[in-house]
């Protein structure tokens, strides 16, 4: 397809075509795709919690019908399973008898599938009555996955990934599944393609990752190629190194895929999506880019998708290609072309593509027609021309779904303002009153978003639309975050909440941000109180923490006492207090603590490390080292690693790009916030890694 010139592209000026897409009727072999029982099929995480996988037979199948009270009827069915191969777990018996809740098999007729002479791969874990599915899937399948035989390629794909969950070094596992990938097909490659997505960041750098997956494009199973097509995507977008030959091989792989013209949809969609992420190699890729003009496509779906991939690549020679197609298309033509054509309309000219998406929504609006996906495409283009198009969005009598995708598009811009210039915080300023009128509207289905937003915008005037509100939040944790943005800006509204609830721990660390922002003078003669009178830990050490971070430093002397004693309760408080309240005394006990077996106190040495390091004539580089030992150190807690890490981002500390890439090797924290907070400061900082 080359998109529209001036003169207009005919496919698109007939109605007829338009509708006969529409109804165009899926091929065979497209509804066999979709009948894949393997799509999306996971294993490491059942792999990792099993106490027991194997290989089983079924070799007997009973109903079983269970009454109640005389007059309900319950019927479980009844398998009796041989054990042909164990591959975890230790199994003495001859055969394992379970029945359908056991399998998680809820759904009776479905169960009925589960017949004689099958063999099933079960994985299961333990419970107080014995083995049973502990972490249900998808379908029955994906429950029990089916084999061929004794010798079927998953077990050998569940043999790796039993042997990457052994593992303590997340780059040697990465090695390892794109081992297992090769020469590996059908149901038994996208296990290990869903495994190595969730390790992208270290594949990216992985050298022949590209060349592991990419014969997995011209797989028999197009559930396969998908999610070979949205490896490489996630391993694009992971790349933050941009690494040429990367890219170079993905497009070229890609490229390939693409000209095979795949009958399947979802494997050509992700095959667009994928090439939309690889950048200037795409664009001065020939075969590449005569994908993405190639004749008019045969789906809608299709067509969005390539539109997209041209907005991604910035492919300046489709422009007015793009802009014709738009025109063209009728107001209630298909919601996805028209969202990628007007985001991709933004990202070649932010000012015009404001100027014409908006002349469309007037228009659909006049007739009748519903805005909700062109306010949505607004959240995502660059605030300075999305906030004056939202502002003038709002004069507009809204419905509901109109209302919450407005008010979701206000969070995306005043979200990604949050860090940024002065010109994007003005930008974002403009729609307050837009959202404090929503606010006013009690809307349940949009507050929530529409205060968040005025929290990240977070001026003067967006406090003053929240002060009103403040008693409506319900949620407690909300209430003390709308509390401190009101209380950066003067108002002390929510000192009440903050004060009295301090003490809960789940919402401790928001209730001490709340007081601080506030400085509300009542604040320090009631923490004294407390700390006086109070024979209660829990509120003593909430006292402590407020009193700190409100750098009341008469109680320097008395906090300093306190964290000097280890068997003080209040110690890691006390030690933190001194953190944040910058005092220089603490430094020895920040080296002692990060020395200690106390998690607590390891924690608040971690935490007061970063306020206490940077102080002028610290001399603290020993600490800055423990910082950044403790970081690597695979078998601390989590917590403690996290605050290690905090501080050493404050202190810029030349030690941390190596701490960070020998942290994101550790598999003990995979799936945790800390790995991804990690694999965050990589990215920002650029860090290339070494393999072993």
């Amino acid at each position: 397809m080359r998109f529209p010139n001036a003169r207009g592209w005919n496919v698109l000026r007939v109605s007829a075509a338009w509708l006969a897409l529409l109804i165009l009727a899926a091929p065979p072999a497209a509804r066999a795709a979709r009948e894949e029982w393997f799509r999306g099929l996971d294993l490491e995480q059942p792999l990792r919690n099993a106490t027991l996988v194997m290989v089983a037979r079924v070799d007997d199948v009973d109903e079983i019908k269970i009454s109640s009270g005389g007059k309900g009827e319950t019927t479980l069915l009844q398998f009796k399973f041989t054990p042909l191969r164990v591959l975890k777990g230790v199994f003495s018996r001859d055969s394992l008898t379970l029945n359908s809740a056991d399998l998680g098999i809820w759904n009776f007729p479905e169960g009925k599938r589960v017949a004689r002479g099958q063999l099933r791969l079960l994985i299961l874990g333990r419970t107080s009555e014995g083995y049973a599915v502990t972490q249900q899937s998808s379908s029955l399948d994906q429950t029990i996955p089916p084999l061929a035989d004794p010798d079927d390629a998953l077990l050998a794909t569940v043999k790796t990934l039993l042997d990457v969950n052994a593992g303590t070094d997340r780059a040697k596992s990465v090695s390892l599944i794109l081992d297992g990938l090769r020469g590996r097909n059908g149901a038994a490659a996208i296990p290990l393609l869903t495994a190595l997505q969730r390790r992208s960041l270290l594949a990216a750098q992985t050298p022949g990752a590209i060349d592991a997956i990419s014969p997995l494009l011209a797989d028999a199973s197009p559930a396969v190629r998908a999610q070979a097509a949205n490896s490489i995507r996630a391993l694009l977008d992971a790349d933050y190194l941009d690494q040429p030959a990367l890219h170079e091989k993905a497009v070229a792989a890609l490229a390939d895929a693409l000209g095979r013209h795949d009958a399947n949809y979802a494997a050509r969609l992700a095959e667009f999506e994928a090439l939309g992420g690889a950048g200037q190699q795409a664009v001065q890729n020939e075969r590449a880019r005569a994908q993405l003009e190639e004749a008019a496509p045969a789906t809608f779906a299709e067509q969005a998708a390539r539109v997209h991939a041209v907005g991604e690549l910035r492919s300046a020679s489709q422009q007015r290609g793009i802009l014709e197609l738009l025109r063209q298309m009728p107001l209630d033509g298909a919601p996805a072309v028209q969202q990628a054509a007007e985001w991709t309309l933004f990202r070649f000219n932010p000012a015009s593509g404001s100027f014409e998406i908006l002349a469309r929504i007037h228009s659909k609006f006049d007739a009748g027609l519903g805005i909700a996906n062109e306010i949505a495409v607004l959240g995502e283009t660059p605030p300075a021309e999305a906030a004056p198009a939202l502002l003038e969005i709002s004069k507009l009598t809204l419905d509901e779904n109109e209302r919450n995708a407005f008010a979701e598009a206000c969070f995306r811009i005043a979200d990604s303002c949050a860090a940024s210039d002065t010109d994007c915080h003005r930008a974002a300023g403009v729609l307050v009153p837009a959202l404090s009128a929503m606010l006013d509207r009690g809307d349940s289905q949009t507050w929530r978003e529409v205060a968040e937003a005025l929290i990240k915008i977070d001026t003067d005037e967006a406090a003053k639309s929240l002060q009103p509100h403040l008693r409506e939040e319900r949620d407690l944790q909300e209430k003390l975050k709308m509390a401190e943005c009101l209380g950066r800006h003067g108002i002390r509204d929510g000192y009440p909440y903050a004060i009295e609830h301090m003490a809960e721990p789940e919402v401790l660390e928001q209730a001490i941000s709340a007081l601080a922002a506030m400085r509300d003078p009542r604040a320090v003669p009631e923490l004294r109180k407390i700390l006086e009178t109070s024979n209660d830990l829990e509120w003593n050490t909430a006292a402590v923490r407020a009193l700190g971070r409100l750098d009341a430093k008469e109680f320097a002397t008395q906090f300093l006492q306190m964290a000097r004693d280890p068997k003080n309760p209040l110690a890691p408080s006390a030690l933190m207090a001194l953190g944040d309240m910058r005092d220089p005394r603490g430094l020895d006990l920040v080296r002692a603590a990060l020395a200690s077996r106390n998690e607590e106190m390891l924690e608040a040495g971690a935490r007061a490390a970063g306020n206490l390091a940077v102080l002028p004539n610290a001399k603290a580089d020993d600490i800055r080292d423990q910082l950044a030992s403790l970081l690597t150190e695979p078998g601390a807690p989590q917590q403690a690693r996290a605050a290690a890490l905090d501080s050493l981002l404050a202190l810029d500390d030349s030690h941390l790009d190596s701490a960070l890439a020998q942290a994101a090797r550790d598999a003990g924290l995979e799936g945790s916030e800390l790995l991804y907070k990690i694999e965050t400061s990589l990215r920002d900082r650029k860090i290339r890694l070494t393999h072993v």
